[in-house]
């Protein structure tokens, strides 16, 4: 297996065969076909791909009719899984960094842009009035007013608009844990720098054995100077599911704000924002929810908009009347993102979002219970139901986390990711679309590394 090197000189496998494209073509169409049809003036069929509404829609009623089948479990999933363009050799387990995007996803995008080069005038106004449909659609999907929602490209963008918005004075303090994504700390570590702001990580044990472990840890370091409680909803390296209701709760009943990471949450939990009372929430739907990278949503709670300026302004910028509107004025945007989307939360509602984390916590406990088996192994997450998630970190003692990396997919054709930020791990998740045999796949493979010595 020959490795290229990248930007940041991380090693990175060839791909598979199956699902290369080849520069400046469409998806499955060589270069030469694809050359050939610009040449006869029928471009635009090949870049549509098939990509109709139609298919997009008659890939939506494949999953609605398994639904209503009352399919075998693992016959359901099989149809789930069939409706992505991942190939079958592949066991591609890194939701967490990027989602596969699902066939009428995939066609929303290609067609919004066959639309946009066709008639960029009329179409593009067109597709940015969906601004205000996803708002609708998200708003629906986490359970808040449409008037509390921001339109992002990505978590690490709404945690900034928040962090560099607020109000805060030298010597006000802001709660995070140790585990935090660089996008969520680093925009408090700029307010630290620049005002004096004073930013606490706090440690608590991995894996917590209860939640209330963590929320202690937090009750405990409120000062008179605690100012805003920033943690993430499911932590990168290791997948623990932090207590945010609880510390949201704690947070109000001082006059603290509080803001979650969730980068990891939509798509993978049922979420309820109602329920877990935050007063904001970043996340990334291009990871668990399957929609296009580049797409990601503020919640801003109605009561706290006002607490908040806004990071990048136009017109309206100061009208309070636009609610959450206000704070994703950045002009132009790729409307077939926004349009495909719509459709992914579609793809999630047809399969149903509590069905969704079901499977993708009983796969998550599969993993951990083969994992749990192997000598060597340290997991770091818990089989606490409150406190997992669909993320698994762990290490291989003796074996660099790279190398293990590197050799699950040399050997086994699994695609899972290094962490080496806040806590180094291997990190691997499962999705709803992902097999039993996948997951035994991936803790054979690191069997086999143990038992062999050797990488």
């Amino acid at each position: 297996m020959v490795f290229r090197r990248f930007r940041g000189g991380a090693p990175m496998p060839e791909p598979l065969r199956e699902t290369v494209l080849e520069p400046g073509t469409a998806a499955g169409v060589s270069r030469r076909r694809f050359l050939g049809a610009i040449a006869a003036g029928s471009a635009g069929a090949l870049l549509a791909g098939g990509a109709s509404r139609a298919e997009a829609r008659a890939s939506l009623t494949v999953i609605e009719q398994a639904r209503e089948d009352a399919l075998p479990e693992e016959d359901f999933w099989s149809k789930v899984r069939g409706e992505f363009l991942i190939s079958e050799e592949l066991a591609y387990m890194n939701s967490g960094t990027l989602g596969p995007m699902p066939k009428p996803v995939f066609y929303a995008v290609v067609d919004g842009y066959r639309a946009l080069a066709a008639d960029p005038g009329r179409e593009n106004a067109r597709q940015l009035e969906a601004q205000d449909d996803l708002r609708q659609e998200l708003a629906d999907f986490v359970n808040v007013d449409a008037g509390e929602v921001a339109l992002t490209r990505n978590t690490t963008e709404g945690m900034s608009f928040i962090a560099n918005g607020l109000d805060l004075k030298a010597g006000d303090e802001v709660l995070c844990t140790f585990h935090e994504h660089p996008g969520g700390l680093e925009p408090w570590k700029i307010k630290a720098k620049r005002h004096g702001v004073v930013v606490k990580e706090l440690p608590f044990p991995v894996p917590p054995s209860d939640p209330s472990e963590i929320l202690n840890r937090f009750e405990d370091a409120i000062t008179p100077r605690t100012r805003v409680i920033s943690v993430s909803h499911v932590t990168f390296p290791t997948g623990c599911v932090l207590p945010v209701k609880e510390l949201a709760a704690l947070a109000r009943s001082r006059g603290i704000l509080t803001l979650a990471d969730g980068a990891h949450a939509i798509g993978m939990l049922d979420l309820d924002m109602q329920d877990l009372g935050v007063d904001f929430y970043a996340s990334s739907p291009y990871k668990w929810a399957g929609a296009p990278v580049g797409t990601g949503f503020l919640y801003l709670r109605r009561e706290s908009q006002e607490r908040v300026w806004p990071t990048v302004a136009t017109t309206g910028w100061d009208d309070g009347e636009t609610g959450a509107k206000r704070y994703d004025r950045l002009s132009q945007r790729a409307g077939p993102l926004l349009l495909a989307t719509i459709t992914a939360l579609e793809f999630q509602n047809a399969i149903g979002r509590g069905r969704i984390e079901q499977r993708i916590m009983a796969l998550a406990a599969r993993l951990r219970g083969r994992l749990g088996e192997i000598p060597g192994v340290t997991l770091y997450a818990s089989d606490d139901r409150e406190l997992c998630s669909g993320l698994t970190g762990f290490t291989l003692e003796g074996f660099a986390r790279k190398a293990v990396v590197e050799t699950l997919w040399r050997r086994n054709r699994v695609w899972v990711r290094e962490i080496d930020y806040a806590l180094s791990t291997v990190r691997a998740s499962t999705h709803h679309f992902n097999t039993e045999d996948q997951v035994d796949r991936l803790a054979d493979g690191i069997h086999d590394i143990f038992k062999e010595g050797t990488l």
